[in-house]
């Protein structure tokens, strides 16, 4: 079991984000994370952060059997901030992308038929309807279009299988903000999707969601989660306001399922957000 102890140092001041993070694992180097520039924020997300909540400037502590990766972006500066070198399977979060990629291009309508089929493949997670959608889209070559448009560094193919693509979080979070800002989908589809995030069936819609601390914010939620022999992959990703938050947790099985993961992508939530400043007020979610 490893215990990992971090100190995340967050200021807000309209919309930058200057962070750094100190891991003292039992056996591991202190690292800093940096932030990185990027273009403004997207349309339809705030562009003055003044006044919305943000990351606690306490201690997050996550003792955790097996291993535990996260990070947090903001959205509009691409500001990452996290810990943990882990690189899960995505599982069905990449199906995000996959609807990203289909409606990218499109005009206003599409077949009722391939709506529904989007629609059922992130509210309900279906497989299937990802399947035929990734088969569509060139299979693999929609997996190396994610690389290079969202622009991510530690993602690795996994021939011929969407859901075994390994993926780091700030990757993961990279792939929200690519999410958010929709490279040649219509504002009306991205709309759509973001709004198809925010209802996922509360049975798919665990871990960073459920987190206290972000009670009324409306996050849009895109989960990954299977069990390969006796280890559980689990990933939560979710965006709201100006943050999209990866946590990334693989695990031995030990009868509680993937709800030992969610677990662990409440409390990372809960101990980043838990307290806010009483010099912020909270805004409306916009995930």
């Amino acid at each position: 079991m490893r215990a990992f102890l971090l100190v995340v140092l967050v200021g807000l001041v309209f919309g930058s984000l200057t962070a750094a993070v100190w891991l003292r694992p039992a056996k591991a180097p202190a690292t800093a994370g940096k932030p990185v520039s990027h273009p403004p924020s997207p349309p339809g997300f705030p562009a003055t952060r003044a006044a919305l909540p943000g990351p606690d400037g306490g201690k997050v502590a996550v003792e955790i059997r097996g291993e535990l990766s996260w990070a947090l972006r903001e959205l509009g500066t691409g500001a990452v901030v996290g810990d943990g070198t882990l690189r899960n399977t995505t599982e069905s979060m990449i199906k995000i992308w996959l609807a990203v990629d289909f409606l990218a291009s499109r005009d206003s309508r599409i077949p009722a038929e391939d709506e529904a089929r989007v629609t059922r493949m992130i509210r309900v997670s279906d497989d299937r309807a990802a399947q035929t959608l990734y088969l569509r889209l060139g299979g693999d070559a929609s997996i190396r279009r994610m690389i290079s448009t969202c622009g991510l560094h530690d993602t690795l193919v996994h021939p011929g299988w969407w859901s075994k693509t390994t993926m780091s979080a700030p990757d993961a979070t990279e792939l929200g903000r690519c999410v958010v800002r929709g490279p040649g989908v219509s504002p009306q589809w991205r709309d759509k999707l973001l709004g198809l995030m925010r209802s996922v069936d509360p049975a798919t819609a665990f871990g960073i969601a459920e987190a206290p601390a972000l009670a009324g914010r409306s996050p849009a939620v895109k989960n990954g989660w299977t069990r390969h022999g006796t280890w559980w992959a689990v990933n939560c990703l979710a965006i709201w306001d100006h943050w999209v938050l990866a946590v990334m947790v693989h695990y031995p099985d030990r009868g509680d399922e993937h709800r030992y993961g969610a677990e662990v992508c409440e409390t990372v939530a809960q101990q980043l957000f838990g307290r806010v400043d009483p010099g912020f007020a909270p805004g409306p979610g916009t995930g």
